[in-house]
C-alpha cells in the first residue's frame, strides 16, 4: 500500500467536492486503507463523510464526502450488486468469482465484497461497471452462471460462516490470545506478531504485549482471522476464560 499517495487522493476528494458542490466517492478501499484514513488523515471541517460498502458490516468500503448542507446517505453511493447463480452440481468458492472478474480487466479498486452461498454469490461493483459485467460473465470455472443486477431491496447478504470456540489464555495479551484461539504455543504467536503477521482490526501489530478487548477482529496470515467475542472469569490458576469467533 502507498500510504501517501492515498492520503493524497482521499485530499483530492475534499477539494473536488467542494469546488463541485456536491457529493463524491472514493474507489474501494480495503480494510487497511479505511483504518489508514481514518488514523492517519484529518476530516476538514464542513463535510459529511461515510464509508460504505453496500450493507452494514463491509470489509471493502467506499469513502463518501458530502457537502455539509447534504447529509451522507448510503442510497447515494454509486454501487450496484450483481447475483450470479450456479447449478446446484456445482460449488464455486471466492477465488472463482474475484479470477473471473479481474480476467475482464477489472481493477480490484472497483469491486466489493463478494459473499458465497449455497446457490452462487453476490459481488458488490462499482455502478458504472455492472452492466458490463453482467453482459460478459456466462461462466465461472467452466460452470454455466446467470448473472444480473438485482436491487438492494432484494439483496440479504449472507452471514459470513464462522466457528465459535471457547478456549482459556493466559493473559488478555495479544500474544497469549492468538495461542489459545488457534492452539498454538506462545513462542510461535510471539514471532508471528514480532514478524508482523498480524493485523488487528486491519492495523499491523508487532507489539505482542499489546492488550485485547471484546469485538476486536485478529488476522493471522497463514492461520485466518477470529473475533474475540467474550473475555470470561479467570481459572484458579489465574488464567482466563474466553470465547473466540474463527473464520471458516
Amino acid at each position: 500500500m502507498d500510504t501517501k499517495l492515498l492520503l493524497a487522493k482521499t485530499d483530492d476528494l475534499f477539494r473536488l467536492c467542494s469546488r463541485r458542490s456536491e457529493a463524491v466517492f472514493s474507489d474501494f478501499l480495503d480494510g487497511g486503507e479505511r483504518a489508514v484514513i481514518e488514523d492517519s488523515h484529518s476530516m476538514p471541517y464542513g463535510y459529511n463523510t461515510m464509508f460504505f460498502g453496500g450493507y452494514s458490516g463491509s470489509e471493502r468500503t467506499i469513502l463518501g464526502v458530502f457537502p455539509d448542507w447534504e447529509e451522507a446517505e448510503e442510497s447515494a453511493f454509486p454501487l450496484a450488486v450483481l447475483r450470479f447463480d450456479v447449478p446446484k452440481f456445482r460449488e464455486l468458492n471466492h477465488r472463482d468469482y474475484l479470477g473471473t472478474l479481474m480476467s475482464l480487466g477489472i481493477d480490484r479498486s472497483k469491486t466489493g465484497d463478494i459473499l458465497t452461498d449455497e446457490t452462487g454469490a453476490y459481488a458488490i461493483v462499482s455502478a458504472d461497471i455492472a452492466d458490463y459485467i453482467a453482459a460478459n460473465i456466462t461462466k465461472i470455472a467452466n460452470a454455466g452462471v446467470k448473472t444480473r443486477i438485482i436491487s438492494t431491496a432484494e439483496f440479504t447478504p449472507p452471514r459470513p460462516k464462522r466457528e465459535e470456540r471457547a478456549c482459556i489464555a493466559a493473559s488478555e495479551r495479544l500474544d497469549a490470545v492468538i495461542a489459545a484461539a488457534y492452539n498454538i504455543s506462545r513462542a510461535i504467536s510471539e514471532r508471528l506478531v514480532k514478524e508482523g503477521y498480524v493485523k488487528v482490526n486491519h492495523r499491523e501489530n508487532i507489539s505482542r504485549a499489546a492488550t485485547l478487548k471484546e469485538g476486536d477482529l485478529v488476522s493471522v496470515r497463514g492461520y485466518g482471522r477470529f473475533i474475540l467475542k467474550h473475555f470470561g472469569a479467570n481459572t484458579q490458576k489465574g488464567r482466563l476464560h474466553i470465547v473466540v469467533e474463527k473464520y471458516i
